[in-house]
């Protein structure tokens, strides 16, 4: 670093770093992760029933589910499109409402801190309306990735909901559920993940019991703050290993799985699906996931601060702009939800505003896109468009209304 920073300097961030990602948020994720797992293995096969027999609702239904936080509700839909059980619009509305595994990380921040509770019901709520809009205004306009411009343009290609006879073969006989791939049970990432996600939820258990102790010692002093320690026998000491060990586990389950940029695949959520055993083994993964992607934002806002000499001041003026609710926007056109991690991290850690918290809600496919990519890539070239449209357009509106109205900014922006 050139502004002088040692080495015992990066590694006391790093360490530190390390263990407010695992302590501040990997234990409440991994609550909430497991949660909702359980909670789309025990319903999953009903809502597939249930959204082929409404049609007429299914853009709402496809916007609840994809509001559902991780990526498994979204996934879901994707086949059901592929098969022609739900219409395009159906798709768009969930991919808009989706924020994949990223809203964890938002959920998790409300522990730390209540005043995020209304900028998180606040972009959850947009985000399922704009995507209930978005989606019937679609099916209205019978606009399909073979009409993109609706009734009001010419079509293009095939108007069969596959379009192209490779995804059609891929897809089986039975139902969407029993026809989702499978993990095949090989390799040594495989058996690090099914062999070590016990020793991961124990040492999570811990964390969590102790995340909500520290959350009664802030209460208790509100000036108090754990110090980098060694000696787990005194209270910052066992915060700093629990820490530094939770995150190291959870580094190892996510290199294990080999799913650098997206964790939730049609593999894994058809484990998680058919069988309990798997929802704890996949919840432990895609919470690792998580952490990983937040000590990565951390790391890059301490080490970007500290390469650079601005402050979070500085930071928290650019993220400000209308021009950040176009890069987040931008950055929602990244498949997977790593990079969209990041940038909800940044809303967090107050480097963004909430507009461009917004936008990058909406603009994200999650790892939902990844299903339609295989089966049908202009379907899924045409949806990136539909979301990034309506981000920019709800973004800078919510830009212009937070300058019209300041009050709005003292309760969507912590």
């Amino acid at each position: 670093m050139s502004s002088g920073v040692s080495a015992g300097g990066i590694l006391e961030i790093l360490v530190i770093s390390m263990r407010d990602a695992f302590l501040a948020v990997t234990v409440f994720v991994a609550a909430m992760v497991l949660l909702f797992s359980w909670l789309q293995y025990v319903t999953a096969g009903r809502f597939v029933s249930w959204i082929r027999d409404n049609q007429r609702f299914q853009p709402a239904i496809g916007a609840l589910m994809g509001l559902t936080p991780g990526c498994g509700g979204a996934i879901i839909v994707m086949p059901m499109y592929a098969r022609g059980y739900v219409t395009y619009g159906t798709v768009i509305a969930t991919l808009i409402a989706t924020l994949g595994d990223a809203a964890f990380v938002l959920i998790g921040a409300i522990f730390q801190d209540s005043a995020f509770l209304t900028p998180v019901i606040a972009v959850h709520a947009t985000s399922f309306i704009v995507g209930v809009a978005w989606g019937y205004g679609v099916d209205l306009l019978e606009v399909t990735p073979t009409t993109p411009l609706g009734s009001f343009g010419p079509k293009i290609g095939s108007g069969e909901p596959l379009g192209e006879e490779a995804a059609r073969e891929m897809e089986g006989k039975g139902s969407v559920i029993e026809d989702m791939p499978r993990e095949v049970p090989d390799g040594l990432g495989y058996r690090i993940i099914h062999q070590g996600y016990r020793v991961w939820w124990v040492v999570t258990a811990v964390g969590l019991c102790l995340a909500i102790l520290l959350l009664v010692w802030y209460a208790q002093d509100p000036e108090y703050a754990p110090e980098l320690a060694w000696n787990p026998t005194t209270r910052d000491g066992l915060v700093t290993w629990v820490g530094l060990i939770g995150t190291s586990l959870s580094i190892i389950l996510y290199v294990s799985s080999k799913n650098f940029f997206g964790d939730d695949t049609e593999a894994t959520i058809g484990d998680k699906l058919n069988s309990l055993d798997e929802t704890l083994v996949h919840a432990a993964s895609e919470t690792a996931f998580v952490t990983f992607w937040v000590l990565i934002a951390y790391l890059a806002f301490e080490l970007g601060m500290i390469a650079s000499g601005i402050n979070e001041e500085d930071l928290a003026e650019h993220g400000a702009g209308a021009g950040a609710v176009i890069v987040a926007a931008a950055v929602g056109l990244i498949p997977g939800c790593g990079p969209q991690i990041i940038a909800i991290s940044a809303y967090v850690e107050g480097v963004i505003s909430f507009p461009a918290l917004v936008s990058n809600a909406i603009s994200q496919d999650g790892d939902a896109l990844f299903p339609l990519l295989v089966r049908h890539k202009v379907a899924s070239i045409w949806a990136t468009i539909h979301t990034t449209l309506p981000a920019i357009i709800v973004g800078l509106a919510f830009f212009w209304a937070m300058g019209e109205y300041p009050s709005l900014t003292g309760n969507l922006q912590p």
